[in-house]
């Protein structure tokens, strides 16, 4: 029974194949090393770090140097980082070939690493090239939670790290720069954190069409 992503039926196997790739990892790959001050996941030095930290604290301080816009584009720019890394790193270990199933270890990664769960929806077009296309929702982000749990109302979309995480990740699988576009947010009174994604190129045809993907 798949666990994490919320997809077509006709994607559940692969999913949940992934899935027992990734709890194979953490079962027989992540060390605790307190006496050096480190924890490794498949050799590699990983960290735990709350997710207030980024949702609030770290918005909050850079909102205070940069202004809400250069915030917002940082925290984009910084999920990015994050997503593309992360895509670097853990593809080669998974043995995927399909631009599907390395697309679909991202969101499978997000929610066993503790910040997302994804919905793939209807007209995604998941392949590598300029055709690449989804369209996703991220119920129970941490973004939209910790920011709703605070007390805090937002005029505008909010979930930046979330959009940026997934654009770095598809990226390096699609072989394009692509862009995620939070078109409707929890935070601003949505009923969904709705999230396109398409490459930079394309942004203009994309964009024309958000009412379009809201109604989904």
């Amino acid at each position: 029974m798949v666990k994490t992503v919320e997809a077509p039926p006709e994607m559940s196997e692969m999913i949940e194949r992934i899935e027992t790739q990734y709890e194979e990892f953490f079962k027989n790959e992540l060390k605790f090393i307190p006496e050096e001050g480190r924890i490794q996941l498949l050799d590699d030095n990983v960290m735990f770090i709350g997710l207030r930290t980024l949702a609030l604290s770290l918005k909050d301080e850079l909102d205070t140097v940069l202004g809400e816009a250069g915030r917002d584009l940082l925290i984009y720019r910084l999920g990015q980082s994050f997503g593309r890394s992360e895509a670097e790193r853990l593809l080669p270990k998974l043995g995927l070939s399909t631009p599907v199933e390395r697309i679909a270890a991202g969101p499978i990664w997000a929610a066993y690493s503790g910040f997302v769960r994804v919905r793939l929806l209807p007209g995604s077009n998941p392949v590598e090239g300029d055709e690449f296309f989804l369209v996703y929702d991220h119920p129970n982000n941490f973004e939209a939670q910790l920011w709703k749990k605070d007390g805090r109302s937002a005029q505008n979309n909010i979930c930046y790290f979330n959009g940026g995480y997934s654009s770095g990740w598809c990226s390096v699988v699609a072989g394009v720069d692509l862009e995620a576009e939070e078109i409707m947010c929890e935070a601003a009174g949505d009923k969904e954190c709705r999230f396109i994604m398409f490459p930079r190129t394309r942004r203009d045809e994309y964009m024309e069409r958000i009412d379009e993907f809201k109604n989904i």
